[in-house]
């Protein structure tokens, strides 16, 4: 059976809480007032850090994420001393998205493993067989690969994922982020991962309210990633976002507190 490796990440799920999974952009929007804002996010809810890789291209973020990406310090991405602080200031798992070129092809991605300043990868443009070199390549340095399966995929890639992956980012539609879906054509595939009992699922993209947050983890989601809707929130001002998230974490508890079920539509 494929086991979590990151002591951060199995102290995160090892409960079977509800997790909220949110993304914030390296360095946005100023590299000292990013520290800022992930103390106070970690003080309002977020279980995990969805923490953005600096692109030159981020082409299949939606355009919110794009401006957020061009605003930003170039020379985070290289800036050890920078991550260290990172590590520092959020005590939870940090998950570091990015895009294959900016981080894996640079080699940044084996720096930051070996420092230990990171506790998974989430790599959107991999295949599912790289994938799998990095996440043996990465287990000695206890840092997990997050796998993705998304409604394009057939019945022998969704069960090639879900056999070999423990944490799995399921991809609620395919295109770029941003876009606010209410489709329930997610429920199939849950159903599916939850045939794998090591499987930690995590639905995403177009998740911008407590409702929809309730309603995802009711379904047997083990948790939700929020993104865009983060940054938007950010763009306003801090205050709007702690308080976001406060909602979104009101909501998980509420379906940690008895009324989780299994969908077997």
């Amino acid at each position: 059976m494929i086991k979590i490796v990151s002591k951060y990440n199995i102290d995160a799920v090892k409960d079977g809480k509800k997790l909220l999974v949110g993304y914030l952009l390296a360095g946005y929007p100023q590299k000292s007032q990013f520290l800022e804002v992930a103390a106070e996010c970690e003080a309002a809810g977020v279980d995990i850090f969805e923490v953005g890789f600096p692109s030159t291209d981020p082409q299949n973020d939606g355009e919110v994420i794009q401006k957020a990406h061009q605003r930003i310090d170039a020379s985070v991405s290289s800036d050890m001393e920078y991550w260290q602080e990172i590590r520092r200031t959020i005590s939870k798992p940090i998950w570091v998205m990015g895009y294959k070129c900016d981080l894996i092809d640079t080699g940044i991605y084996g720096i930051l493993a070996q420092k230990k300043l990171i506790d998974a990868l989430v790599i959107p443009d991999i295949s599912f067989q790289e994938r799998q070199k990095l996440s043996e390549e990465l287990s000695g340095y206890s840092v997990d690969i997050v796998g993705f399966v998304n409604p394009d995929m057939n019945e022998a890639e969704l069960k090639e994922c879900f056999s070999n992956t423990a944490l799995v980012y399921q991809q609620l539609y395919t295109g770029p982020t941003g876009m606010p879906v209410v489709s329930d054509d997610y429920v199939e595939i849950l159903n599916k991962a939850r045939e794998y009992k090591h499987v930690k699922v995590f639905a995403g993209f177009g998740i911008t309210t407590p409702q929809r947050v309730n309603q995802l983890l009711t379904s047997g989601f083990d948790g939700v990633i929020i993104g865009t809707a983060m940054i938007k929130k950010l763009n306003e001002s801090e205050r709007e976002l702690t308080a976001f998230i406060k909602e979104l974490n009101s909501s998980k508890k509420r379906v940690g507190e008895g009324d989780a079920v299994y969908c077997n539509l």
